[in-house]
């Protein structure tokens, strides 16, 4: 009886540390002023396939509409905005640097607000 009880105790338990996990990661939809596919390249193959606790980013070009899928517990949505901040980009509300903003190539540069 005493191990009847210490295994379901047990399988309580990982079914619990289970439902855990799959709540930490997040998709969101975050607005750029990417224009182009170069703007596409720098931040998602260049930048956040790097970022810890990033599990997927795809642009789409046309619309400017970066989604990522997150882990919450490594990184969060305001952390991934200024990463995309500081690459000269605009990101939902958060502002491009303007110094990346005039490294960018000329074709990366999107009207400034």
């Amino acid at each position: 009886m005493k191990n009847v009880v210490w295994i379901t105790l047990v399988m309580l338990s990982t079914m619990t540390t289970a439902q855990n996990k799959s709540k930490k990661v997040e998709t969101a939809k975050i607005q750029t002023s990417a224009v182009c596919e170069m703007c596409e390249e720098l931040i998602v193959d260049k930048t956040l396939v790097f970022e810890k606790g990033l599990k997927f980013a795809q642009m789409d070009v046309e619309t400017g509409i970066l989604t990522v899928r997150y882990r919450n517990d490594k990184t969060s949505l305001e952390h991934i905005r200024s990463i995309i901040s500081k690459l000269g980009y605009a990101a939902d509300s958060v502002k491009a640097d303007s110094v990346a903003y005039e490294n960018l190539h000329f074709c990366c540069k999107a009207p400034h607000d």
